[in-house]
């Protein structure tokens, strides 16, 4: 199918209309594009004789000697009967036609090369007009919104609503052509014959031939991309009570894998495109928001980005932009369509666009939802009620076992107080009987005591329209999210306001300016899930008078977490603006001017409090609160006798970015389809902050700081008080270019380079500059005229493939001696120095060369469509720590030296299964699998027991292996003489205990999945109720399972919960052969272990304990099916709705994260977010659009 080309040659009246869209659309689609010049039309010379000439015959001589297009009415000129006689020698062009069209009843408009000739308007006096309202549908009857519907050669347009309805005002001139446009569907002209009304089906194309790809520098048609790029609209992805537009790609896209860290409000998923080209540096992809990158608010080290737990809570760069300001999302993957983003893109780029105004009348749109958090219960965990806990410590009581020194003994705790007080006589028998019968059936349900079924609401109010030549858009939103426990709680200020405007002919801008606040309350030392999981149902939450119930936990101090939750916590405030100005000049034929300049300010402060009367001041200040007063000696003994402990800091992110350049787009011959920008970008982010820790804080008077002065304070703590300031400046200077062009519509060329000069590259010029650069190609293959007969059928099929050059920037390394100043030494008096970063002049950037290859479907007009992408990355120079010698002043050293390759492939199928006028039924299916390995790294194995740990913990690049690799101790099963676990060691021999190092480790498996993706299915009826199903998956990861031996070393803590397993553990000889629960441990018996191992290893020696926990045999399948989303909609019936002022309504009703299915070790925890702070909870919504 050929793209529509303004022709040269006079055409019937049916097709001035397409012709004057495409026109429009040219000149719209310039607003985005760039540069490269040609020589101005306008500055030529026309020499000629007129002699009784037509008209017709003027503008064709005009058009020989010019090469402009003309385009013009042919029953108009021949109406007119005009006889021309003039001469012109060497007169400029637009004041020749100025001339010719002088006296004429005609005007003329002269941009980009074509000359639009249209009768002259009537003065507003003398028109009349009349409304007309109209619906706009699918070819099933769906409403469709946002349809353009402008009159023909004029400016005069509206845009349909969410129920497809229109109404504009018209010269009451019959004939007039009215022209119906929208992004998947063939173009609509209908000529109005006087009707007050009109219904107006619109097809869908073979292809969204009108589907454009923004890639944050240009905006080009999808035809034209011959780039991995997938691009989702934020309706189509939305999940309510979402807090941002990161937590909602989960399996919508293919090859873009999203991890959940934690169900907190404020969690951030850790999100990965096509794998990670980095071991230590940031393996995030770069966000872009209408061209302009965005940087984390807090400068966050890589390692702290990259962590898979749900330590990183205080959100990322989007985390202060609503999602219902969000129009689209663009996941740019491989090397053509990333490169133009130079040395932050090998993680690949998430551009999002905002919304703009429409053209029409202004319209205010409401959208509010409630949405209902379920919280965790224990149905859903595999945990001993208080009769099973019981049993179990009458088990450990009668074997003799022994507990650690600081359990607690507490006779309202455990069954082990209840003996305790027996044992010294100071409970009778029947006391004991009584209080255990009532202590079998407590059962504290410690969910109910510390989550809730929450409530989170939001809402949005937003304005939009405006004519053809200035839109707005402006938006106002709050979300109030609370999370599952109870105390978290996260809320969300935005506002946004953009316009978007043509002044006169040749200058077009887009103004942007939006405000967000945020603020987050949470836990600073206390995990809610972890406790409700891990802590026995025998002990109580509160005394029988309502008072908190204080116990020893886990050490020699009073402990109740309810008291702990008051008493401590962790909170951010930031508040974020931005201001963005697109600017587009144009300056001759094809050749614009195109301008971004941005600015960015934010502040973040952040809060860690923990006052006196909690257990984990008590823990510094050596004993329970009010256990001693002024007048005793322990007191003052103390180091922190008084007052509470409160970490602030604050910290303050400037930001700029001014990008210059010059885009060329032109149409030659109608064959030769031409796009060119180059530029020069200057990006800079500065950090101002100071973190500092005081003591001796009491919030109840007024948040004063009481001096501490005690000698234990002085000696070991005044030093902690001293400030931390951060001040860094990063700064990056480019140069690029993109060129894209395309042959008859067949035969698509891309071409990106980019290079970066930055001040965290190397000191060697050789090594400031290096480019990186892309080339792609795509053949349409149904425009060729061997498949018109399959392109006639409603197919198209595309072709693809593109190789480039990405980048990478380590933020943490330098190329520079970093000195961290210390305390001055009292003894010389000079300031004492450490090294942070040794020098390395040679450092550069990570680059990885990647190539893909892919082909495109569309079928019977779109009932079938697809892609599928197969690609490798090769990444070199990977930033590796390398041992130095001590005598440098520090032991570690980052170099480029490591390898590693990412291969995969990824695809997507939509299908249309029914298609009916009162039903419709779509699924849709995406999956991306990647294999991350390590081709060269630092082979120094098994040198300390450091490495060992980061083998354990899958965090150890291993040449030759899957990025993530995890390594276990190998179980060799339980002892058939004491029911102990046994372990390998590297002499092929068992041994329940030994050195580490000696001790043989067997790969796990990847701690990152192989396969992800989603799929999902929606029903349609009668136009309004729809019923969807989404549902997201990984497949091929690992996980350790929960820790089984909590107290390493000694019997299980009384006030400990486990897992009901327990009750299956060995108990006599021959159990092994049933179970792999071992015994309960004995520290008598594990004592005899250590006599045979060797005296070299005995200070280095770890208990069976620690190696059952990492053993093989406490690993599980990562694998997760998750039905993501139930969703219920209807679309209120317009009649219903007139006479209210209301336009158009849509109820909505959502059930997210109902089912998780998973391997059955998990026993109910979702293996995704296994040791959360927050688990991820079914919540269920009831939202509401209206439109006024």
């Amino acid at each position: 199918m050929k793209k529509r080309r303004i022709s040269t040659q006079s055409s019937p009246e049916n097709a001035r209309g397409k012709i004057y869209l495409a026109m429009r659309l040219t000149l719209l689609l310039t607003m985005f594009f760039s540069f490269t010049a040609i020589a101005s039309v306008s500055s030529q010379s026309v020499t000629l004789k007129l002699e009784n000439a037509s008209l017709r015959e003027t503008i064709k001589e005009l058009k020989n000697q010019t090469g402009v297009y003309f385009v013009f009415n042919e029953e108009e000129i021949a109406n007119l009967n005009v006889k021309l006689n003039m001469v012109l020698t060497n007169e400029p062009f637009e004041k020749a036609l100025d001339r010719i069209f002088e006296g004429l009843p005609l005007s003329y408009e002269y941009a980009e090369g074509v000359v639009i000739v249209k009768p002259t308007p009537q003065k507003k006096d003398d028109v009349k007009l009349k409304l007309i309202k109209g619906k706009v549908v699918d070819t099933d009857g769906m409403p469709l919104p946002g349809v353009s519907v402008v009159v023909e050669g004029t400016t005069r347009g509206v845009a349909s609503d969410a129920s497809g309805l229109f109404q504009m005002m018209i010269e009451n001139k019959v004939g007039q052509k009215l022209l119906f446009s929208f992004v998947g569907m063939e173009q609509k002209v209908i000529t109005w014959q006087g009707q007050d009304s009109l219904h107006v089906i619109m097809k869908y194309s073979a292809v969204d031939v009108d589907e454009v790809v923004v890639t944050g520098y240009q905006t080009l048609n999808r035809r034209e991309s011959a780039s991995a790029v997938s691009v989702v609209k934020t309706d189509d992805i939305y999940m309510a009570g979402a807090a941002s537009i990161d937590q909602m790609l989960q399996g919508q896209v293919p090859g873009l894998m999203v991890m959940n860290t934690s169900g907190e409000p404020s969690a951030t998923p850790k999100i990965r495109i096509r794998g990670t080209s980095t071991i230590n540096g940031n393996k995030a992809p770069v966000w872009v928001v209408d061209g302009v990158i965005l940087e984390q608010d807090v400068p966050i080290t890589a390692s702290e980005l990259n962590s898979e737990d749900a330590e990183y809570l205080v959100g990322n760069a989007i985390s202060g932009i609503s999602p219902q300001d969000i129009e689209s999302i663009t996941v740019l993957k491989d090397a053509s369509a990333t490169a133009i983003y130079g040395v932050k893109a090998a993680n690949g780029v998430i551009v999002l666009t905002t919304k703009k105004g429409t053209v029409g009348k202004p319209t205010v749109s409401y959208h509010g939802e409630v949405v209902l958090n379920e919280r965790p219960s224990y149905r859903n965990f595999d945990r001993m009620n208080s009769a099973e806990r019981m049993q179990l410590s009458k088990d450990i009581f009668e074997q003799g076992l022994s507990y650690n020194s600081n359990i607690s003994l507490d006779p309202d705790d455990s069954y082990e107080g209840l003996l305790n007080e027996l044992i010294n006589r100071r409970m009778s028998k029947e006391e004991f009987a009584l209080r255990s019968k009532e202590m079998a059936n407590r059962n504290t349900d410690w969910f109910d005591v510390l989550f809730r079924n929450a409530v989170t609401h939001s809402h949005n109010l937003s304005i939009n329209g405006g004519s053809e030549a200035t839109k707005y858009y402006f938006s106002a939103g709050y979300n109030n999210n609370q999370g599952g426990a109870k105390g978290s709680v996260s809320e969300r200020f935005t506002t946004l306001a953009r316009v978007d405007a043509s002044v006169g002919k040749y200058v077009n801008f887009m103004a942007k300016i939006d405000f967000s606040t945020t603020k987050n309350e949470g836990y600073s030392v206390v995990n809610p899930f972890s406790y409700a999981y891990n802590t026995s149902r025998t002990v109580q939450p509160y005394e029988e008078d309502g008072g908190y119930h204080f116990y020893k936990k886990d050490s020699k101090y009073l402990y109740n977490v309810l008291n702990e939750l008051a008493e401590t916590g962790k909170e951010s405030k930031s508040n974020d603006f931005n201001a963005l100005l697109n600017l587009n000049i144009k300056l001759y034929d094809g050749l614009s001017y195109q301008g971004t300049f941005s600015y960015h300010n934010s502040s973040t402060n952040q809060r860690d409090w923990k006052t006196e009367e909690s257990s984990s001041v008590a823990s510094i200040r050596t004993y329970d609160y009010k256990q001693y007063d002024e007048n005793d000696d322990e007191y003052w003994k103390s180091p922190l006798p008084y007052g509470g402990i409160l970490e602030q800091g604050n910290t303050t992110k400037t930001g700029y970015t001014v990008r210059n350049g010059l885009s060329y787009v032109k149409v030659v011959a109608d064959v030769h389809d031409m796009n060119i920008i180059v530029g020069s970008e200057l990006r800079g982010t500065k950090y101002e902050g100071v973190r500092s820790t005081g003591y001796g804080w009491t919030p109840t008077y007024g948040e004063r700081f009481m001096p501490v002065h005690t000698d234990n304070f002085v000696n070991n703590y005044i030093d902690r008080m001293l400030p931390t300031n951060t001040n860094t400046i990063s700064r990056v200077a480019s140069f690029f270019g993109s060129a894209t062009y395309t042959y008859n519509n067949r035969y698509v060329m891309n071409f990106n380079i980019r290079s970066d000069g930055a001040n965290k590259f190397g000191s060697n010029p050789k090594y400031r500059w290096l480019p990186t650069w892309s080339i792609a190609g795509k053949w349409l293959l149904t425009n060729e005229g061997f498949m018109s007969q399959f392109a006639d059928n409603g197919h198209c099929v595309s072709v693809r493939g593109s190789y480039g050059i990405q980048g990478n920037i380590h933020d943490d390394a330098t190329p520079n001696l970093i000195l961290e100043v210390g305390n001055r030494n009292t003894t010389s008096n000079l300031d004492q120095s450490t090294i942070y970063r040794l020098p390395n002049p040679d450092l550069r950037w990570e680059k990885t060369t990647s190539w893909n290859v892919a082909a495109d479907f569309s079928l019977w007009h779109g009932r079938i469509s697809g892609s599928l992408d197969v690609y490798k990355k090769h990444t070199e120079d990977l930033i590796i720590e390398k041992t130095v010698a001590t005598s440098n002043g520090k032991s570690r050293l980052y170099i480029n030296a490591g390898e590693m390759d990412n291969q995969g492939f990824e695809g997507n199928l939509s299908v249309e299964i029914i298609q009916r006028k009162k039903l419709n039924w779509r699924f849709n299916v995406n999956f991306g699998r990647n294999t991350s390995e390590v081709t060269l790294a630092n082979d120094e194995f098994y040198s300390d027991l450091e490495v060992i740990n980061k083998m354990l913990d899958g965090n150890l690049a291993i040449k030759g292996e899957k990025l993530g690799s995890m390594y276990s101790f190998r179980y060799g099963g339980l002892s058939s003489e004491n029911g102990y676990p046994l372990f390998y060691g590297k002499d092929g021999k068992l041994w329940h205990t030994a050195d580490p190092k000696r001790m043989e480790l067997v790969k796990s498996g990847s701690i990152y999945p192989d396969l992800s993706g989603g799929f999902d299915t929606q029903l349609t009826f009668d136009r309004r109720l729809s019923l969807s199903l989404g549902f997201t998956y990984n497949l091929g990861g690992v996980k350790r399972l929960p820790r089984v031996y909590a107290d390493k070393g000694y019997a299980l803590n009384p006030v400990a919960n486990v897992s009901t397993n327990w009750k299956n553990r060995w108990r006599k000889p021959g159990d092994e052969k049933y179970t792999d629960i071992p015994v309960l441990y004995n520290d008598r018996v594990a004592s005899g272990f250590d006599r045979n191992v060797s005296a070299e290893d005995r200070g280095a020696v770890e208990e069976c304990t620690y190696f059952y926990d990492l053993s093989d045999l406490r690993v599980a399948k990562a694998d997760f099916l998750r039905l993501r989303s139930v969703g219920l909609s209807y679309i209120m019936p317009e009649k219903l709705l007139k006479g209210v002022g209301i336009s158009s309504m849509m109820i909505r009703f959502q059930a997210s994260n109902l089912f998780v299915w998973a391997h059955k070790d998990w026993k109910g925890l979702d293996p995704e977010t296994p040791e959360a702070n927050i688990p991820i909870l079914p919540s269920y919504s009831l939202g509401i659009n209206v439109s006024f």
